[in-house]
């Protein structure tokens, strides 16, 4: 089946293994010098901007379907240059990366994907004068919140990092004649907004460290799946927050939590025990909203 608007609500999602050609790293011309044409290859800027052509990014995507040992269904792809029907957007360490997205889309593709998100910034620009749109994948390692804290949590100089990989992408493309205005973005605080509810919803429960990450509390594991959809002449973009609650219940004895009618921590702690461990078998959509 097919990844639509309605299964990216309630079938998690993992990225999984796409193909690209390597970059050729070059510079940005000088203002001075004419603007050329957009690379016809892949192109990174300064070594910290790759572009990659629409062609070059189609890939001919696969679905391997959720087992009982793992909940996600894996998206994977194999290149197809300019008749694959996906346009894959790969990210790489403290860079940011580019794809311009045809509307409507090129004949045959139907998705579009990047990679995992857990703390990188997506972008989304009109470009003057076309119908169509410039997306972008913005990562640094930067300025981390740090150990002990909640999932959706991102520290201001991270985001100035991202904000500006991203001025500095627009200002590449300018380079090139392209004037490009945002109109969406979607960071880590929005999609990791629901992970952040649920460890807080375990922590005021009284759950504390789990059996997997042992930081003290309750820590949700994950991760973030960004896809485009076709939609009318242009692209509808979505993202889904997939994954797990790390934690261990409190030892309550069990004639205590009968006689205070704890029916459901009975059951699980008989069943289940008082660990539940971060774990793929367990995983599931826990949030997903439109970004544009």
């Amino acid at each position: 089946m097919p990844v639509t608007s309605h299964s990216i609500k309630s079938k998690p999602y993992l990225v999984g293994s796409f193909q690209v050609p390597d970059a050729v790293n070059a510079a940005v011309p000088a203002a001075a010098v004419p603007a050329p044409a957009v690379p016809a290859v892949v192109t990174r800027y300064r070594n910290v901007h790759t572009i990659y052509p629409t062609n070059i990014a189609r890939n001919t995507l696969a679905i391997a379907a959720a087992t009982t040992t793992d909940a996600r269904n894996r998206l994977s792809g194999t290149a197809a240059v300019g008749a694959g029907d996906t346009i894959y957007l790969k990210y790489f360490d403290d860079e940011i990366t580019s794809v311009r997205l045809p509307c409507p889309a090129p004949a045959g593709v139907n998705l579009f994907v990047t990679d995992t998100l857990t703390g990188c910034k997506f972008f989304v620009d009109t470009i003057a004068g076309s119908t169509d749109l410039m997306v972008y994948h913005a990562n640094t390692h930067a300025h981390s919140a740090g150990a002990g804290a909640d999932c959706d949590v991102q520290t201001v100089g991270a985001t100035g990092v991202l904000d500006q990989l991203h001025m500095n992408a627009v200002a590449d493309y300018a380079v090139h004649g392209i004037v490009l205005n945002n109109v969406a973005s979607c960071d880590k605080p929005t999609y990791y907004g629901s992970g952040g509810v649920a460890e807080r919803n375990k922590r005021n429960q009284g759950r504390v460290q789990g059996p997997v990450f042992q930081a003290g509390q309750a820590v949700f594991a994950g991760g973030c799946t960004i896809v485009g959809i076709p939609h009318g002449g242009t692209w509808r973009f979505y993202y889904q927050l997939y994954g797990t609650v790390d934690y261990t219940r409190p030892d309550i004895p069990i004639i205590d939590a009968l006689i205070n009618f704890k029916w459901n921590y009975t059951h699980k702690k008989i069943w289940q025990g008082l660990d539940h461990g971060a774990a793929v078998d367990s995983m599931k959509v826990h949030g997903w909203a439109r970004i544009y």
